[in-house]
C-alpha cells in the first residue's frame, strides 16, 4: 500500500508540476505578447513623430523656397520695369531726334 500511495503522490506532484509549467508558459506568452504590443506602439509613435518632423522640415524648406522665388520674381519685375522705362525714354529721344531731322527746327 505504501508504494501505491507513493506512486499516487508522485503522480500528483507531476500533475502539479505540469500545471505550474503550463501557468508559467502562459504567463511568459502573455508577457511576450504584451512586450511586443508595447514595442509596436513605441515604433508607431516614433514613426509618427519622425513623419511629423519630416513634414515640418519639408514645409519649412518649401516656405523658404517660396520666399526666395518671390524675392527673385520681385527683383526681376523691378529690373524689367526699370529696363522698360529706360528703353521707353530712349525710344522717345530717338523719335524726337528723327522728327527733328525730318522737319528741322521749325
Amino acid at each position: 500500500m505504501n508504494t501505491i500511495d507513493e506512486v499516487k503522490r508522485i503522480e500528483q506532484a507531476a500533475k502539479e508540476l505540469e500545471a505550474s509549467f503550463d501557468d508559467k508558459m502562459k504567463e511568459m506568452v502573455d508577457q511576450t505578447e504584451q512586450k511586443i504590443s508595447e514595442m509596436k506602439e513605441t515604433i508607431e509613435s516614433d514613426l509618427q513623430e519622425y513623419q511629423n518632423e519630416q513634414n515640418l522640415a519639408t514645409e519649412k524648406k518649401l516656405d523658404q523656397l517660396k520666399q526666395q522665388l518671390q524675392k527673385e520674381t520681385s527683383e526681376e519685375m523691378d529690373a524689367l520695369k526699370s529696363n522698360y522705362h529706360t528703353k521707353k525714354d530712349q525710344l522717345v529721344d530717338i523719335v524726337i531726334e528723327e522728327v527733328m531731322k525730318q522737319y528741322g527746327n521749325s
